[in-house]
Protein backbone atom coordinates (compact mmCIF):
# COMPACT_ATOMS: atom_id res chain seq x y z
CA UNK A 1 0.00 0.00 0.00
CA UNK A 2 1.12 3.20 -0.54
CA UNK A 3 2.34 5.50 2.07
CA UNK A 4 2.49 8.98 0.87
CA UNK A 5 0.56 11.78 2.23
CA UNK A 6 -1.20 12.56 -1.81
CA UNK A 7 -2.63 9.80 -3.62
CA UNK A 8 -4.22 9.82 -7.29
CA UNK A 9 -6.60 6.88 -7.89
CA UNK A 10 -7.55 7.03 -11.96
CA UNK A 11 -8.81 4.24 -13.92
CA UNK A 12 -5.35 2.33 -15.37
CA UNK A 13 -6.95 0.42 -18.54
CA UNK A 14 -7.97 4.10 -19.85
CA UNK A 15 -4.97 4.92 -22.15
CA UNK A 16 -6.18 8.87 -21.74
CA UNK A 17 -6.07 8.80 -17.90
CA UNK A 18 -2.50 6.26 -17.92
CA UNK A 19 -0.52 9.11 -20.14
CA UNK A 20 -2.44 12.05 -17.83
CA UNK A 21 -1.02 9.82 -14.75
CA UNK A 22 2.28 9.29 -16.03
CA UNK A 23 2.31 13.35 -17.14
CA UNK A 24 1.49 14.05 -13.57
CA UNK A 25 4.19 12.48 -11.83
CA UNK A 26 6.87 13.82 -13.92
CA UNK A 27 5.37 17.12 -13.32
CA UNK A 28 4.94 16.96 -9.68
CA UNK A 29 8.25 14.99 -9.27
CA UNK A 30 6.72 12.01 -7.52
CA UNK A 31 5.05 14.33 -4.54
CA UNK A 32 1.82 11.90 -5.17
CA UNK A 33 1.20 8.50 -5.09
CA UNK A 34 -0.73 7.57 -8.30
CA UNK A 35 -2.48 3.99 -8.62
CA UNK A 36 -4.86 2.38 -10.69
CA UNK A 37 -8.28 1.09 -8.56
CA UNK A 38 -8.15 -1.68 -10.66
CA UNK A 39 -4.90 -2.70 -9.02
CA UNK A 40 -6.57 -2.24 -5.26
CA UNK A 41 -8.91 -4.52 -3.60
CA UNK A 42 -11.99 -3.36 -2.31
CA UNK A 43 -10.39 -3.23 1.79
CA UNK A 44 -7.26 -1.02 0.61
CA UNK A 45 -9.89 2.00 -1.49
CA UNK A 46 -11.69 1.57 2.05
CA UNK A 47 -8.10 2.17 3.94
CA UNK A 48 -6.93 4.92 1.49
CA UNK A 49 -10.75 6.83 2.25
CA UNK A 50 -13.83 5.10 3.59
CA UNK A 51 -16.22 6.55 0.97
CA UNK A 52 -13.72 4.74 -2.62
CA UNK A 53 -15.82 1.90 -4.15
CA UNK A 54 -15.39 0.42 -7.52
CA UNK A 55 -17.54 2.28 -8.95
CA UNK A 56 -16.72 5.88 -7.47
CA UNK A 57 -13.16 5.26 -8.87
CA UNK A 58 -14.37 4.07 -12.67
CA UNK A 59 -16.47 7.56 -12.65
CA UNK A 60 -13.54 9.74 -12.33
CA UNK A 61 -9.71 10.60 -10.57
CA UNK A 62 -9.73 10.61 -7.14
CA UNK A 63 -7.15 12.46 -5.40
CA UNK A 64 -6.67 11.48 -1.66
CA UNK A 65 -4.46 13.93 0.54
CA UNK A 66 -4.72 14.13 4.42
CA UNK A 67 -8.06 12.14 4.57
CA UNK A 68 -9.90 14.58 2.15
CA UNK A 69 -10.99 13.26 -0.94
CA UNK A 70 -11.43 15.71 -3.99
CA UNK A 71 -13.11 13.80 -7.03
CA UNK A 72 -12.61 14.80 -10.46
CA UNK A 73 -12.26 18.62 -11.22
CA UNK A 74 -11.57 19.61 -7.67
CA UNK A 75 -9.29 16.36 -7.91
CA UNK A 76 -7.29 18.44 -11.37
CA UNK A 77 -7.41 21.71 -9.27
CA UNK A 78 -5.31 20.17 -6.02
CA UNK A 79 -3.44 18.72 -8.04
CA UNK A 80 -2.16 21.78 -9.63
CA UNK A 81 -1.02 23.17 -6.60
CA UNK A 82 1.60 20.59 -6.88
CA UNK A 83 2.98 21.28 -9.53
CA UNK A 84 5.71 23.93 -9.89
CA UNK A 85 5.07 25.37 -12.91
CA UNK A 86 0.85 25.55 -13.06
CA UNK A 87 0.49 26.16 -9.43
CA UNK A 88 -0.13 29.96 -10.22
CA UNK A 89 -3.16 28.18 -12.61
CA UNK A 90 -4.74 26.84 -9.96
CA UNK A 91 -5.78 29.94 -8.12
CA UNK A 92 -8.15 30.93 -11.52
CA UNK A 93 -10.00 27.41 -11.39
CA UNK A 94 -11.55 29.32 -7.86
CA UNK A 95 -13.30 32.07 -9.51
CA UNK A 96 -16.66 32.33 -9.77
CA UNK A 97 -18.76 29.81 -12.29
CA UNK A 98 -15.44 28.42 -13.33
CA UNK A 99 -16.06 25.25 -10.51
CA UNK A 100 -19.28 24.79 -13.28
CA UNK A 101 -17.38 24.92 -16.11
CA UNK A 102 -14.83 22.79 -14.96
CA UNK A 103 -17.19 19.95 -13.82
CA UNK A 104 -18.53 20.21 -17.19
CA UNK A 105 -15.77 19.69 -18.78
CA UNK A 106 -14.86 16.76 -17.02
CA UNK A 107 -17.74 15.24 -17.61
CA UNK A 108 -17.56 15.71 -21.52
CA UNK A 109 -13.74 13.92 -20.63
CA UNK A 110 -15.35 10.97 -19.32
CA UNK A 111 -17.71 10.20 -21.72
CA UNK A 112 -15.95 10.97 -24.34
CA UNK A 113 -12.17 9.78 -22.67
CA UNK A 114 -12.25 6.47 -25.34
CA UNK A 115 -12.06 8.27 -28.21
CA UNK A 116 -8.99 10.84 -27.19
Amino acid sequence: MQTKKSILVYDGNCSFCTRLAKSIREKTNDKIAIVSYHQLSKAELEFLHKQLTNELCAGEVQFIEEGNRYPGFFAVRQILWKMDKYKYLAILLYLPLIPFLGMATMFLLKRFRSKL
